[in-house]
């Protein structure tokens, strides 16, 4: 968990709970410092049977790559508590409403929904993804809502951080190699997704699931910032973009490569940047509780 946020009361009585019910199997650990879940997760892959995120996508983010960074041949169960500010991952996955009840339930008779994993490679660092990696605009964003995240705080600081972004927006030149699908020109966002939803609601490729082997890859090529905002009232609603430069597909892989300058992405709203960019899948690497 990470430990900057605040423990409600609800959260806290699960986790005397978890206590109570799990002894000395349980152990609970706050996270304070930025990327510290990667090496926590790391450091006790081969140790446990399970361990249960509480957080949003950052926080399942960097679980997720202590975990594959492990190199551990069985990994432990991975467990959700949404308690981030947009939980994409965890819509995108279809559970159902969170109860504490329920999954303390599920902790105690465990079934697992076995989950495909997404791989970024740049000239600058590999990461793996549960969601969505997003290249262009969305990447943008990220890097926008990091810096007012610090001034104001999560709530407001989406909105503000997508103003911005479309104030001041290029579309890059790139060259893109997907299989059956290739392009060259201008780009608003290329998604490699294995969930559906991104952005705090957005399903940007609806239909996408997390457990089908495939990447669903959603392309806005010379789409305009007003298009985009046009369709995003539908795009919240899983309706897919009508636009001659929408493109909607499925890949294993993903080559991307910028034409000049280095672009921004994101991987599960972690920010990444770089000008070459190489996507694939992982089918089914990691078990994910179900309740």
């Amino acid at each position: 968990m990470n430990g900057s946020k605040e423990v409600s009361t609800s959260l806290q009585r699960f986790l005397d709970t978890c206590s109570k019910i799990l002894g000395d199997q349980y152990h609970f650990i706050a996270s304070n410092q930025g990327k510290e879940l990667v090496e926590i997760a790391k450091k006790h892959a081969s140790s446990v049977e399970m361990m249960v995120a509480i957080g949003g996508d950052g926080t399942l983010n960097e679980i997720l790559n202590g975990l594959i960074e492990s190199e551990t041949t069985e990994l432990p169960i991975l467990a959700i508590i949404p308690f981030g500010t947009g939980n994409d991952f965890y819509q995108s996955s279809f559970f159902q409403k969170f109860h504490f009840d329920l999954f303390i339930d599920a902790l105690t008779h465990p079934t697992v929904v076995l989950t495909d994993i997404g791989k970024m490679v740049t000239e600058h660092e590999t990461r793996y993804f549960m969601n969505i990696a997003d290249i262009g605009f969305g990447g943008s964003v990220v890097l926008s809502l990091t810096e007012f995240r610090q001034k104001f705080g999560p709530r407001f600081s989406y909105g503000l951080a997508i103003l911005k972004t479309f104030i001041g927006f290029k579309r890059p030149h790139v060259s893109i190699d997907a299989g059956e699908f290739s392009y060259k020109g201008e780009l608003l966002l290329a998604a490699a997704c294995n969930g559906s939803i991104f952005g705090n609601g957005l399903h940007i490729h609806p239909g996408a699931s997390i457990s089908d082997g495939k990447l669903n890859m959603t392309i806005l090529a010379k789409v305009s910032l007003l298009d985009y905002l046009l369709n995003v009232v539908k795009v919240k609603r899983g309706k897919r973009i009508k636009h001659p430069e929408a493109h909607y597909f499925e890949s294993n892989s993903l080559t991307l490569t910028s034409d000049s300058e280095e672009l921004h992405a994101e991987t599960d709203g972690e920010y990444i940047r770089g000008k070459s960019f190489e996507i694939s899948i992982i089918p089914q690497r990691l078990k994910i509780l179900s309740y």
